[in-house]
């Protein structure tokens, strides 16, 4: 039936002028048109169910989807974190006093020791925790100032294995950079020329305390130093290894530093154990340095150590030869120091507000 011919019958029924046969007719592919439109109404909610139940499949699908990796960060967090943590306390600790976890802790104590002049790790105090494949390491730090001990402040090391890869000072101005260097000896066949401070000490009062780093007119041996400074407080001696006399300009002094050792017995626990230390303990603390040489150049603000070529000539020598002092004293002691032939440059340190002396 043709679209114009079914819309005129539908017109002749809507307006009842169709005979009975057509009238029939129509009535009849009516009823076909509502069967036709059941079946679409149907389908189509049929449809909708189905697009509901895709989309409940898709969230629980997500919903386990978040469980199980929820379960699997749990089960990393609670079994291979621990295992992770057991076999790092075990490659730190396994050897005791030898083991990597206390010669780090040696090292850290040791570098201070030898690298910066009257400055000290306090070994009562040191913390480590150790975490997978990590070690922190903070230590309190302090100096002698005559017989007491003044808190300098506190640093921390944090390292991967036996690497440094973050190192924190609170009482350093910008942490661990070169800015911190301060060059305090010069060896007396260097030509680098270091300015002597001792006129700074002329408008101070004769008590008031003070850090003096002494540049000697040449090396001597341990013995004569004891003999020609009997009586000056000394905290620590800078010593000839061969290198110094190769450092001749600026940035010679910032990246390599002055070595030496303290004067005077550190802890029963350092390397630096005797009333006045001798050639065993600083071939000891060398050989300790050099060892972990890269850990050991990494704890301080300096590029190159030399170690491996400072311990091998200090052996040659079998003395220790001294081209440095450090000592704790006053600007009397400067009046007196200044006279000696010995003396050739003096620099000056902390002074009373950084120890916290009273005026």
């Amino acid at each position: 039936m043709e679209k114009e011919e079914l819309k005129e019958l539908l017109q002749k029924y809507y307006n009842g002028t169709l005979d009975k046969e057509e009238e029939q007719r129509i009535e009849e592919l009516l009823e076909s048109f509502d069967a036709y439109n059941e079946f679409l109404n149907e389908t189509m909610g049929e449809e909708e169910i189905r697009e509901v139940d895709e989309t409940k499949l898709i969230k629980k699908a997500q919903q386990r989807f978040f469980f199980r990796n929820t379960l699997l960060v749990i089960s990393f967090i609670l079994v291979i974190v621990p295992l992770l943590t057991m076999f790092s306390v075990v490659y730190y600790g396994i050897g005791g006093e030898n083991g990597k976890g206390n010669e780090i802790i040696q090292t850290i104590a040791t570098v201070s020791e030898m690298t910066t002049p009257n400055v000290y790790v306090d070994y009562d105090t040191i913390r480590d925790e150790i975490y997978p494949f990590t070690m922190t390491v903070t230590v309190d730090k302090y100096q002698m100032v005559y017989d007491e001990k003044r808190y300098v402040g506190q640093d921390r090391y944090k390292m991967f294995l036996t690497d440094v890869f973050a190192k924190e000072s609170d009482y350093k101005f910008n942490g661990y950079s070169i800015d911190n260097i301060e060059t305090r000896f010069v060896h007396p066949k260097s030509t680098y020329s270091l300015p002597d401070e001792r006129r700074k000490a002329q408008s101070l009062p004769n008590d008031w305390p003070l850090e003096i780093n002494i540049s000697l007119d040449k090396a001597y041996p341990l013995k004569e130093i004891h003999e020609k400074f009997k009586g000056y407080n000394i905290t620590w001696l800078a010593l000839e290894t061969g290198v110094e006399e190769k450092m001749k300009q600026e940035q010679d002094f910032i990246r390599t530093p002055a070595i030496g050792f303290p004067y005077k017995k550190v802890s029963p626990h350092s390397v630096f154990d005797r009333d006045f230390n001798n050639y065993g303990e600083v071939v000891k603390g060398l050989e300790l340095l050099n060892k972990y040489e890269k850990l050991a150049t990494n704890l301080t603000e300096y590029k190159d150590l030399k170690l491996s070529e400072r311990l091998n000539w200090v052996k040659k020598q079998k003395e220790l030869k001294i081209y440095g002092i450090s000592i704790m004293g006053t600007a009397k002691d400067i009046s007196s120091l200044q006279k000696m032939k010995e003396v050739k440059v003096i620099r000056l340190g902390l002074n009373d507000a950084q120890w916290g002396v009273d005026e």
